[in-house]
């Protein structure tokens, strides 16, 4: 189990690694004239940066970094973090299931455009960015597979203590991620058409 405070997060993501992520956003984004941090309420709420379109659009983004050092869990290719339980029943801090909250990764009432998953360069050099309501269709179709104990195919566990209450991330290797992507956006219409005619 790893503990972690919220502000320990907020300052790791601060500084250099704010820059880097607002210029890897402007560049990365076509149409984009600029990346604004946001402050500390939306922040909260899971908006890092707001991309603006010049043409009025505007992006919410959520940014998600892995601490130094995490490769060394790898198998063959970097692991995004998806959170099964923002605030995990029982556990160290014996939480009721009425305060239990659903992980973001899972949550239908997270409102994001998109995830960008950065890692310290010793560990990783590339940073993917990735549609956040994809993703969620993703971790949906897949959660029975993915959540699975590791011995059984599905991918290695962790629960963070946050001194008030415990949160649980699964950790998917990105190629898995882009897979699942892939299968929960595609579908055959005719297998609806099937449905409504029966």
């Amino acid at each position: 189990m790893r503990a972690y405070d919220f502000q320990t997060q907020l300052d790791f993501s601060r500084g250099v690694r704010e820059v880097s992520d607002m210029d890897t956003l402007r560049n990365m984004i076509p149409g984009c004239i600029s990346v604004l941090k946001t402050r500390e309420e939306m922040d909260r709420q899971g908006v890092d940066y707001i991309a603006r379109l010049r043409k009025g659009d505007e992006l919410l983004i959520d940014a998600k970094t892995r601490v130094r050092g995490c490769s060394k869990y790898w198998k063959a290719e970097p692991e995004v973090a998806l959170e099964v339980w923002s605030v995990r029943p029982g556990g160290k801090y014996q939480t009721p299931q009425s305060r239990e909250k659903t992980g973001w990764t899972l949550s239908e009432s997270k409102h994001v455009d998109l995830i960008l998953y950065t890692f310290d360069p010793i560990d990783c050099d590339d940073v993917f960015l990735v549609s956040f309501p994809l993703l969620r269709m993703a971790f949906h179709r897949h959660f029975g597979k993915w959540t699975k104990p590791m011995n059984e195919g599905g991918f290695k566990r962790d629960i963070q203590d946050s001194f008030r209450w415990e949160s649980e991330c699964i950790f998917v290797p990105i190629g898995v991620v882009h897979e699942g992507i892939k299968v929960a956006s595609t579908a055959k219409r005719s297998a609806f058409t099937a449905e409504e005619a029966a």
